[in-house]
């Protein structure tokens, strides 16, 4: 059993199993579960043949003899009894065949598939359960020994290529006990429909690892598992060692983020960092550090691993969205965590795009919102910096009603998938009612893999030209508001690094650049924003005229109110006759 660390170790070789032919065969007219087979390896590059329901001995092997191909694939779902004959009869013909395929496979129901491994000759059993990894790792095993099968990689980036065109999928998992959530990765694990599971730890954890003095006891196992040693990390690691392998990773906690990152990469191999800019704080109420304290530790651990080579996540755009924040700040924080990742020397940055944030937006709008995100992030794409689009559905919007959140997850999925994620991360539609159990995140994902299932076997398009103009209106003033940062710059010091310098991201916030109205009176921030959501997007609002407000209009307004804070030239007042690109 070989687990591979490179995704050069298993590119597909297309003059060797291109050609797959299937059948069902006698009087069986079963076909979905070929169907399904047939999608998969259509994806991977293989060019598929199927003669339909109720093909006769001869017909499969005349179609044998001219289509030559790598691959047969028999399909029988009808009485035991009945299949004995009619892999007698073919195998009668077969074995009279010169050019014979290399691989034969065989699908049925458990008790005939009984009766076709009793023949010895078929590779590959299929039931009809089979998860899309064991799929994936027959069509892609290239061994010499059908014995010696592929493993999946167990590095980010490998894995991700490996499973193209298909994006791999997250889920988040953490339970007040220990050993519940040892025995729920086992349990997911074994399941093969997660590719990365996302360790949830308790509060103490995220706070307090490393100092037990301040870790409460009323606070043991809230929000997640109750992570206490090394032997506990180990542990996590030892449990995902089955089934499809998943990766796991951890949230960045809240200070010593750089001993947390060690001590993850040290134990559970870290997939990756999800680490903030301006949240996870004493502003939010999450973590014991000050806002300027934080955003120099963060961007401190981001340096830290771009030198270690370990992808990031900054997981922060979503979190002003979630205070009800303009779509336009929303937009503008993730073009700055693109430029901040790069600056600090990120290779892979994974771009998280959360849906159905606020809750009131409309699909389209949201939409166009995580098209403006995604098309800003790719303008820095290059050589050394790649975007990895990674998906999920907001938590506030799943309803009490849990048959409907199953709705909303699936139709958000839809949504999502018309970016052509990397990674789809699965938010269980339990969440809404309880931390998600581990048949709660199975049953997530295997809907969520239907609907991944069905999109890419079609050509939907659902971008329209309303989407189109609210996407370009988004860029254009997310471009203007990051384009305001170099101006809170105080000194040459800073201005070289206006983009990375702590003291100036503070500012950011303080002077209402990002603001977002749930900050109101909080002691870090302006918190002077309105919003309100228009036709599904959200926007600033302007009390005094009753009116959306343009966000450069607000900027201009900040600006105008507080000159001695801003660094002002020539430029600047030939930019306060531009148009607004909000019509309103």
């Amino acid at each position: 059993m070989i687990i591979v660390k490179n995704i050069k170790d298993f590119k597909l070789n297309s003059k060797k199993r291109k050609k797959i032919l299937t059948a069902s065969i006698g009087q069986c007219v079963h076909v979905v579960g070929t169907y399904n087979f047939i999608n998969i390896a259509t994806q991977l590059g293989f060019n598929c043949k199927f003669l339909g329901p109720a093909t006769s001995i001869s017909k499969l092997i005349y179609e044998i003899k001219k289509f030559k191909p790598d691959i047969v694939g028999i399909s029988y779902r009808l009485t035991p009894s009945t299949v004995r004959p009619l892999l007698d009869d073919f195998f009668k013909k077969y074995n009279k065949i010169q050019e014979k395929s290399p691989r034969l496979f065989f699908a049925g129901t458990p008790e005939v598939v009984k009766v076709a491994k009793e023949f010895n000759k078929f590779e590959e059993y299929f039931v009809g359960e089979e998860s899309k990894y064991k799929l994936l790792s027959i069509l892609k095993n290239e061994k010499d020994s059908v014995k010696e099968k592929l493993k999946i990689p167990m590095d980010l980036i490998s894995r991700i290529k490996w499973k193209k065109p298909y994006p791999i999928i997250r889920a988040h998992f953490g339970l007040p006990s220990f050993r519940e959530t040892v025995e729920g990765i086992k349990k997911i694990a074994n399941k093969e429909v997660v590719d990365v599971i996302s360790i949830a730890p308790d509060q103490n954890t995220q706070s307090n690892y490393f100092h037990p003095e301040d870790q409460v006891k009323g606070l043991i196992g809230a929000g997640g598992v109750p992570l206490r040693c090394e032997e506990d990390f180990q542990k996590l690691h030892q449990a995902r060692l089955r089934g499809n392998l998943p990766l796991l990773r951890i949230y960045a906690g809240t200070r010593d983020f750089i001993k947390l990152a060690k001590l993850y990469r040290k134990t559970i191999e870290n997939a990756w960092a999800a680490i903030p800019i301006f949240w996870f704080n004493q502003m939010d109420g999450r973590g014991p550090l000050t806002l300027e304290d934080s955003i120099k530790q963060h961007l401190e651990a981001i340096k830290w691993h771009g030198e270690n080579n370990i992808p990031v996540e900054i997981n922060d755009p979503h979190h002003w969205s979630l205070r009800d924040a303009p779509d336009a700040i929303v937009v503008a924080d993730m073009y700055l965590c693109g430029i901040i990742a790069k600056k600090l020397g990120i290779r892979h940055f994974i771009a998280q795009y959360m849906f159905n944030t606020p809750p009131s937006t409309s699909f389209e709008m949201d939409l166009a919102k995580i098209l403006a995100k995604d098309e800003l992030l790719h303008t820095l794409s290059d050589e050394s910096f790649s975007i990895i689009r990674q998906v999920r559905t907001g938590l506030a919007s799943f309803p009490l009603n849990l048959n409907k959140a199953k709705g909303q997850l699936a139709t958000a999925t839809l949504i999502q998938l018309t970016l052509k994620p990397d990674i789809v991360h699965v938010v269980s539609f339990s969440e809404s009612s309880h931390a998600a159990l581990p048949e709660d995140i199975i049953e997530s994902c295997n809907i969520v893999d239907q609907v991944i299932n069905r999109v890419y076997s079609s050509k939907i398009n659902i971008i329209d030209d309303r989407i189109k103009r609210r996407k370009e209106e988004l860029i254009k003033q997310a471009q203007y508001i990051v384009n305001t940062i170099p101006r809170l710059v105080r000194s040459e010091k800073e201005r070289d690094n206006a983009w990375i310098n702590y003291k100036v991201l503070t500012r950011v916030v303080k002077y209402g650049i990002f603001d977002a109205p749930h900050l109101i009176n909080n002691p870090f921030a302006l918190g002077q924003i309105k919003t309100k959501i228009i036709d599904g997007a959200c926007y600033s609002w302007d009390d005094k005229i009753n009116s959306k407000l343009d966000e450069i209009e607000r900027i201009k307004r900040i600006i105008e109110s507080n000159p001695d804070k801003f660094l002002l030239d020539n430029n600047f007042y030939r930019e306060l006759k531009y148009n607004k690109v909000i019509a309103q």
